[in-house]
């Protein structure tokens, strides 16, 4: 008889954490163009997302490039600073922010004041910013073109949720050390168990099963 009463409590307390679960409130991540971007490139993203966090994914409509991110020098935009129009402005109810972009961006990397990127955030943060551009340059194919800037939605991702840059193989979140391309290449598109381990417990039940 004991036995069977602990089994229908486990049972009963089984089914409240399923209805709890389903019960909360889902998390939003609005993708966000800014200027002009494929809509293909903005559905890639919202899908690369969508396939590994029980969130909902939205897309939102086109935002210009601040002037204030614009670096004449060199004619790109300031990583940095795009990161920080998002963060004082996201859209209603947004979860995390994913700003997407076909313009060249940059950022400052140790002695080096312009350093050209492919995507940018702050561990942790509400928002990471990519760009489509170094793979329109170096992508032969719109297939591996579309692979690369999912995976590198994936990355920067990552980085909101709190993942450094891992030296796991084939896990997403390695540092691609100026070589996106390659990075992407060799990356595995999946957070490794060592960076999934880091996550609190209410973060993790948002991520879905990988294969």
């Amino acid at each position: 008889m004991a036995s069977l009463q602990r089994l229908l409590l486990g049972i009963a307390l089984l089914g409240a954490s399923i209805a709890s679960a389903e019960d909360a409130p889902q998390r939003v991540v609005a993708i966000v163009p800014l200027g002009p971007v494929k809509q293909e490139y903005l559905e890639r993203v919202a899908q690369e997302i969508q396939s590994r966090m029980n969130v909902q994914v939205r897309i939102e409509p086109q935002r210009e490039l601040p002037s204030e991110a614009f670096y004449k020098p060199r004619k790109r935009w300031r990583a940095e600073k795009l990161l920080d129009a998002l963060d004082a402005s996201p859209p209603a109810g947004a979860w995390r922010v994913v700003g997407v972009t076909e313009a060249e961006i940059s950022t400052t990397k140790g002695d080096i004041v312009d350093w050209g990127i492919a995507g940018l955030a702050n561990i942790g943060g509400p928002s990471c910013v990519l760009s489509a551009f170094i793979y329109k340059k170096h992508s032969k194919e719109k297939d591996v073109l579309l692979r690369r800037l999912g995976d590198l939605a994936v990355h920067e991702f990552g980085h909101t949720l709190g993942f450094p840059h891992c030296e796991a193989k084939g896990c997403v979140m390695a540092d691609a050390k100026g070589k996106a391309i390659t990075s992407a290449d060799e990356s595995s598109g999946q957070y490794c168990a060592q960076c999934l381990e880091t996550l609190s417990p209410e973060d993790r039940a948002f991520i879905k099963k990988q294969p």
